[in-house]
């Protein structure tokens, strides 16, 4: 079972933002509409996340990924053209669709990184190109901001600069993977972060094998809000708008401590 205070104690008003499944995160509104900046950690091939916030918002974007650059986009885009060759592949679904995402990918990055949209291709916590926190920020021109961090691990790194500059912070969005691991981190984070924990979601990309011994997930996105409107005593959890990160596996189901 989880600790309690991995559970939010109250309902908040939530909204969805990025592509259906993985990609996409549930936000407190309040702290979606106060935002003035996005500050993004992780992007892989999809940004989705960051252009629906921009295009909803039309502030500055800053994100962080050292694992890619435009010509390995191009490459991987290029790649897509052997897909065509696969003809197994025209009767799954949506894969016109996905062929067409992966193919325009490269134009799509090139249009959307441009005046205020920021891509540093430097790691955040660990890496050989490294930006820390107060750099970060130092960057950003217009407070407060909400915080995107899904880096594979690297998010204890910096826990504690997170919670140094949380008055400059409406909102997080997190991903905490290995939380068997980390339990105690965690819980440290929560207990000191002066937003309140909003929601909470399971992630499932490899299914049961993502759990642990006690059939608890060992990744899970939480949510932070600085809001204090409050809609209902009792959370949903899942929310309405939760959806799998990968269709494939059925919801990991979460149990709290009482």
């Amino acid at each position: 079972m989880l600790p309690k205070i991995f559970k939010p104690k109250k309902e908040y008003e939530l909204i969805r933002i990025g592509k259906n499944n993985d990609g996409g995160y549930l936000l407190e509104k309040d702290s979606f509409n106060k935002s003035k900046a996005l500050v993004s950690f992780g992007l892989a091939f999809d940004w989705s996340f960051e252009k629906d916030f921009f295009n909803i918002k039309n502030c500055e974007v800053h994100c962080y990924d050292h694992t890619i650059k435009a010509s390995k986009i191009r490459k991987y885009s290029r790649r897509s053209f052997l897909d065509l060759f696969k003809i197994k592949n025209w009767f799954k679904k949506n894969f016109i669709k996905h062929f067409l995402e992966k193919l325009l990918l490269y134009k799509d990055y090139k249009n959307f990184f441009v005046n205020n949209v920021f891509h540093y291709q430097s790691a955040i916590g660990i890496g050989t190109n490294l930006t820390n926190f107060e750099t970060v920020i130092s960057r950003v021109k217009n407070f407060p901001i909400f915080l995107k961090i899904d880096i594979e691990g690297s998010e204890y790194r910096i826990l504690d600069e997170i919670i140094k500059s949380q008055n400059k912070i409406s909102g997080i969005a997190i991903e905490f993977h290995d939380i068997d691991l980390h339990r105690d981190k965690i819980i440290e984070f929560t207990k000191n972060i002066k937003l309140d924990l909003v929601h909470i979601h399971s992630q499932n990309p490899g299914g049961k094998d993502y759990t642990d011994k006690n059939g608890d997930p060992i990744i899970v996105e939480m949510i932070f809000s600085n809001s204090k409107r409050i809609i209902g005593a009792y959370p949903k959890i899942p929310h309405p708008l939760d959806q799998l990160a990968d269709p494939r596996f059925n919801e990991i189901k979460l149990n709290f401590e009482n």
